[in-house]
């Protein structure tokens, strides 16, 4: 039998624990509660974790994407912890770039590049390659995996805008489409990959893609445009779910609420803390009971369980 529950669980180790956080830091709240001296800095210094996951977005949409902004946020929040920091690109560093309001707007494709320079250095995979059978794709080198008590960690690069499939103000859109396309099919067989023998899976990536459904077809290299571009996603980790039949955890950020969701019988979802609306850091702990795997997710800043439900 498959133990889902995420909350009411009787008990957890916590050295197999870990962070996750998102669409942070926006604004200056949030560089005072991650400074060292600040509330949500103190905590991770003093809270036990495997690692640290940063679902993408670390600046405000708002804000151009100079590279000095990223760079700046990139020592923040890779300084948080001393554990590994793992990192999956989120749409406010690269396919937002080209926004008109912004000053300077960049080609969004040049951007990407720019970024995956920045975050996978030599300094990153040194902390990275320290966790248990730590991999990244070969052929899109911000995809993951590694382990944790028996349960399999992937990381894929969904952003939003529809994976970068919306909005292209820039940049070339066939070549931008082509990418999304290369994106897709790389995620889609990183998916394919994991490991049978885990008890259970998390994946994390950026994009909100169940609350931004549509009605629309999936996208394609057919049907570029007015299409879904998280439609295959929602398609291929339900049947995932379905087929290994153990805990799925799906982690993202992209939107405001804190909260989590079941999707199905062996399917959760959280939207980690962030977002303008909560400063805070998601704890989850893996907890085992017998041969089964599930989590509790606790506020780091407050401690409290997870309640929420989203909508």
């Amino acid at each position: 039998m498959v133990m889902f529950s995420l909350i009411g669980l009787t008990w957890a180790l916590s050295s197999n624990a870990f962070l996750v956080m998102g669409d942070m830091p926006y604004t200056p709240i949030d560089e005072m509660n991650l400074a060292p001296t600040g509330a949500l800095g103190k905590k991770i210094k003093t809270t036990e974790h495997a690692f640290l996951i940063h679902v993408g977005d670390m600046k405000s949409g708002s804000e151009p994407c100079k590279n000095e902004l990223l760079e700046k946020n990139k020592q923040l929040l890779t300084s948080l912890t001393t554990q590994p920091f793992i990192y999956t690109p989120g749409d406010n560093e690269w396919a937002d770039c080209d926004r008109k309001n912004l000053i300077p707007r960049y080609d969004e494709l040049e951007r990407l590049v720019y970024l995956k320079t920045l975050m996978f250095d030599d300094k990153y995979l040194e902390k990275a390659n320290t966790l248990v059978d730590f991999q990244q794709q070969p052929s899109m080198h911000e995809n993951a995996r590694w382990r944790l008590a028996d349960v399999e960690f992937i990381t894929l690069h969904i952003a939003g805008t529809h994976n970068g499939r919306r909005e292209v103000l820039k940049s070339d859109k066939q070549l931008a489409y082509q990418q999304a396309d290369t994106r897709d099919a790389n995620n889609l067989n990183w998916l394919a990959q994991a490991n049978p023998t885990a008890k259970g899976y998390v994946i994390a990536f950026q994009a909100d893609i169940y609350t931004h459904q549509t009605v629309q077809p999936a996208c394609s290299k057919t049907q570029p445009e007015q299409c879904d571009g998280f439609k295959v996603y929602r398609d291929a980790l339900a049947e995932f779910a379905n087929t290994v039949k153990k805990p799925v955890l799906v982690i993202h950020g992209d939107t405001g609420p804190y909260c989590q969701q079941p999707l199905s019988e062996n399917l959760t979802r959280l939207n980690v803390p962030g977002d303008f609306m909560f400063s805070d850091i998601a704890k989850v702990s893996l907890v085992q009971q017998d041969t089964d795997v599930t989590w509790q997710i606790n506020s780091l800043k407050s401690g409290k369980p997870l309640k929420r439900i989203c909508r």
